[in-house]
């Protein structure tokens, strides 16, 4: 029997509204999700730490560069810490300088999360990243929380015309608007196909539009050190 899938605990907010049918002769392309570039693992602690992935991402590969991205964190947190104490020097009041400077080191610490985001069929494979840090005992080292949302992407409306297969005759948009208005005027068409011929008209003319947008569901998985 097949595990169920992660993503059948996660509840979605509905953001999508029908929208009207394209006309036969159009069709829609869908837009890659862009993506700000990959920060390195060595940038600061202001620079949010984000993986995004696909459907096709090695599990195993995702889960090694949260953990570089953790590492580098921690000897950020212990570079600080030993800066604070070479200041504190060693007196009584160095002494509380020392535990306030590494609780606060510990605090920033747990504040360095790593997110991993995905959308569509990619979302059971981040979920996947962040239940191998929560299995196996390393629950007592890394805090996993999980947070979904959408992200509104763009999809193109093209023509067959437009994808080099030589589209159907009287493909342009001019001639198809002249031969619908002339079957419409010849008459000899039922009621139905009438309304169904003005309809592709007043969408061939401008109703259309080049491109529309659409929310997908997104899974935010953020993983820290404790």
């Amino acid at each position: 029997m097949a595990p169920t899938p992660l993503t059948k605990s996660l509840q979605f907010e509905k953001k999508n509204q029908s929208m009207p049918r394209l006309p036969k002769h159009l069709k829609i392309t869908k837009r890659p999700i862009p993506h700000p570039p990959t920060p390195s693992p060595y940038s600061g602690s202001s620079t949010p730490k984000t993986i995004y992935v696909s459907s096709s991402s090695p599990i195993m590969g995702v889960v090694k560069r949260v953990q570089k991205y953790l590492r580098a964190a921690e000897n950020r947190a212990s570079a600080s810490l030993l800066a604070g104490n070479k200041k504190g020097g060693g007196g009584g009041g160095g002494r509380k300088e020392q535990i306030a400077t590494l609780a606060k080191s510990q605090e920033a610490l747990k504040k360095e999360e790593v997110f991993v985001k995905a959308t569509g069929r990619a979302m059971e494979r981040a979920l996947k990243v962040g239940k191998w840090f929560e299995r196996d005992g390393r629950e007592g080292e890394f805090l996993v929380k999980v947070k979904t949302g959408s992200v509104l992407v763009v999809d193109d409306v093209v023509g067959q015309e437009e994808e080099g297969d030589g589209g159907e005759e009287g493909g342009k948009k001019e001639e198809r608007v002249e031969r619908l208005k002339r079957e419409i005027e010849e008459g000899g068409l039922s009621k139905a196909a009438v309304r169904k011929r003005k309809r592709d008209v007043a969408r061939i003319e401008g109703e259309v539009p080049e491109s529309r947008t659409r929310w997908v569901n997104m899974v935010e998985v953020a993983v820290s050190l404790k």
